[in-house]
């Protein structure tokens, strides 16, 4: 998420008293925890249909709680183990295992039985799995590709997009000089570094941690092999900006959006932000290659309503989400996929624009399932600077990493 305004109280529609005051109608005000707005088109889309429950529900009011998704997370948890969560959270996948292992989140096994598992795709549910329980409903499903700098591509000469990691980087080469350069490479310790740092992990085919959660497989050579050319695109192609050590996410999206760099790498919801913030650039999408050898491999992001273990509404919070995740809901709500496939066929997802997403979702793989995984993101975060600035090898770095990683696990 990326926009950091916060929004206040959307107010209800109110209760009518249908008779004496015996009768009188249950209040209730459910509290949701949610990202701040991609886009004004999704503000509007969740606002209205957050009010359309209120109409139908007499007595309920939906108080939204928006945070920055830089400090979400930790608010959360804040929250929770003070003993004062809100009762839903929309929560990045990342999160889920976090907070669920320590008991901070509702199980909503019995919830999730009740629907219809065929109709939302599978990977979404490995992420909020934990231990054959359920702690998450998917929301929605977002596969990562490479948005381009249309101008700069056409300026270059370049016709069609790499195939290949050093095709790749061939091409970030050429698209550097005059004050611009190929990649916009995120360097800095905040949130979104290993979501972008993951993407070139998984076209590599390697991962944060062997199949059974034990052990970290960051030093395996797929994983160093995705340490090297991510740094190297700065290290040896020169190919990224000079800063990107110090750059975090708002950083690149402001070359980006400035035509600083031509290449970056983000989710679906981008567009959104792209519209309302630069409606002058002329952006493209493309499929981050794969290594040699290798066939697609593409991270996706999933979000899920979750419900919170100490919330004062438990039962109402159920029932909210349950109407959130109505297909014709979802449709509306979602400023990427649905991760329900009945409302992927919504008219407003045969728009040619979502056509290279869709055709990303087979080749999908999520964050690696962990509850350890904010942790996991600092020791890599900590491994792509001290290659970035020349103190250690992408393989030092690596068995490093590994090594701390192991203890976090073991």
């Amino acid at each position: 998420m990326t926009r950091t305004t916060r929004r206040g109280v959307l107010a209800g529609a109110g209760a009518t008293l249908l008779a004496a005051p015996a009768l009188a109608q249950r209040q209730v005000t459910l509290r949701i925890a949610y990202p701040a707005w991609d886009s004004t088109d999704q503000q509007q889309a969740v606002t209205a249909i957050f009010a359309e429950y209120e109409r139908q529900n007499p007595g309920t009011r939906i108080e939204i709680l928006s945070l920055p998704f830089p400090v979400l997370r930790q608010r959360l948890v804040v929250a929770a183990r003070a003993g004062d969560p809100p009762d839903i959270a929309y929560c990045d996948g990342r999160w889920v295992p976090e907070m669920a292992v320590p008991g901070l989140l509702a199980d909503l096994t019995q919830a999730a039985a009740q629907l219809d598992r065929a109709d939302w795709h599978a990977e979404p549910w490995r992420g909020s799995t934990v231990r054959g329980r359920i702690f998450g409903i998917p929301d929605r499903i977002d596969p990562w590709l490479v948005y381009c700098n249309a101008e700069h591509f056409e300026r270059a000469g370049i016709t069609s997009f790499p195939t290949t990691m050093d095709g790749l980087a061939e091409t970030a080469k050429k698209l550097t000089g005059n004050g611009i350069h190929g990649w916009g490479l995120i360097g800095a310790k905040d949130a979104s570094l290993i979501s972008r740092y993951i993407n070139f992990l998984y076209a590599h085919h390697g991962d944060l941690l062997t199949p059974d959660g034990q052990r970290s497989a960051f030093a395996q050579p797929e994983g160093v092999a995705a340490l090297r050319f991510y740094t190297d695109l700065l290290v040896k192609y020169q190919a990224a900006q000079p800063s990107a050590i110090a750059n975090g996410l708002n950083d690149v999206n402001q070359l980006f959006q400035a035509g600083r760099v031509s290449m970056i790498i983000d989710g679906p919801w981008r567009m959104g932000a792209l519209r309302d913030q630069a409606p002058n650039l002329r952006w493209s999408l493309a499929q981050l290659p794969p290594a040699a050898g290798k066939s697609p491999r593409f991270l996706t992001s999933s979000w899920y309503y979750t419900v919170f273990r100490g919330g004062r509404q438990q039962p109402d919070a159920v029932r909210f989400v349950e109407f959130l995740l109505r297909p014709e809901n979802m449709a509306r709500s979602v400023v990427t996929l649905p991760a329900r496939k009945s409302a992927a066929r919504a008219p407003r997802f045969a728009a040619p624009i979502y056509a290279p997403w869709l055709a990303a979702v087979p080749y999908t793989v999520p964050f690696t399932p962990t509850d350890k995984f904010t942790e996991i993101a600092d020791v890599v975060g900590d491994a792509v600077q001290q290659v970035l600035a020349g103190r250690s090898t992408a393989d030092a770095a690596a068995a490093e990493a590994s090594r701390r990683i192991d203890a976090l696990v073991g």
